[in-house]
């Protein structure tokens, strides 16, 4: 996984020499189609999250609508959204940075997810970096427990804001199906380091070198979902206000997500406006708590 969206689009800078370095290069060519053709027709029609109503946000990051409306067992009527990005980077810089409102002083964000350190730094009342000190080195990522007694210790000690609380899963690596290769390491070091560049292999770039079949992969992101649910449900029963648990974008399992796009994708391409990408879920949890 490696991605700058603070970059111009794929192609725009020194056209010539950036076509000698990748016209072999499908996921490449993939892009120059995204950003040069079905940016101006698959609009960004996704709403602004701090324009809806809660208290308390729980993403799910990578989150697929459908596959949520299957596995989930938390108690709440669902409903879904359009997101406003079709990967983490987008998600945030749309949602934070393009917004006309800059400062988010009434936010605080708990998040396993290193992107928000990345680029929002600034923005909120206070960011809870999980991703630092609840990182667990033989998953490559933060397992869903850190991040609930951390959501918990940001509404103790920050009554009355807004709170958002960002869980890896079920985007991979996942919690159960170990891949050696795979994890969010580089993403992670980038973060500490305060570069923008970084590679990460990801279980598409298994899939895509035919070293996992993408039945292996799916199996492993819906079992990924039903681990974090029960901790999100916990979660949820401590909190007071609204809850809401959406995920910033969906994911690919090799599909033809458009017509208009002539390639079999996976992952969560940035600028790929498509159903099973932008749309996810809005489970409004909002509970009586019991004192």
């Amino acid at each position: 996984m490696e991605t700058d969206l603070q970059e111009k689009p794929v192609g725009e800078r020194r056209p010539l020499s950036t076509l000698r370095q990748n016209w072999k290069d499908a996921a490449w060519w993939k892009q120059v189609y995204i950003d040069r053709v079905l940016i101006h027709i698959l609009r960004n029609n996704g709403v602004f999250i701090v324009r809806e109503d809660w208290d308390n946000l729980v993403i799910l990051d990578a989150c697929r609508y459908d596959v949520f409306e299957e596995l989930n067992t938390i108690e709440g009527k669902l409903e879904s959204r359009t997101s406003r990005g079709t990967c983490t980077e987008e998600f945030l810089q749309e949602n934070f940075v393009k917004f006309p409102q800059t400062n988010f002083s009434n936010i605080v964000y708990v998040t396993g997810n290193p992107y928000v350190s990345k680029l929002l730094r600034g923005k909120f009342h206070t960011i809870y970096p999980v991703w630092d000190y609840g990182w667990d080195e033989s998953l490559k990522t933060v397992p869903p427990d850190p991040m609930v007694r951390e959501t918990l210790r940001a509404a103790h000690e920050n009554p009355g804001k807004r709170l958002i609380a960002h869980f890896m899963q079920p985007h991979e690596p996942f919690l159960e199906t170990r891949l050696d290769d795979t994890g969010l390491r580089d993403l992670r070091r980038s973060a500490f380091e305060k570069e923008d560049k970084f590679k990460d292999v990801t279980i598409w770039d298994l899939i895509q070198r035919g070293e996992l079949k993408v039945q292996q992969a799916r199996d492993a992101y819906r079992r990924n979902l039903e681990i974090v649910l029960p901790y999100v449900d916990v979660l949820v029963g401590q909190l007071a206000g609204k809850t809401v648990i959406t995920s910033d974008h969906g994911n690919l399992f090799g599909e033809r997500p458009h017509l208009l796009y002539p390639f079999k994708e996976f992952g969560h391409p940035p600028r790929l406006h498509v159903r099973a990408l932008h749309t996810v879920p809005w489970l409004i949890a909002e509970r009586q708590l019991v004192t």
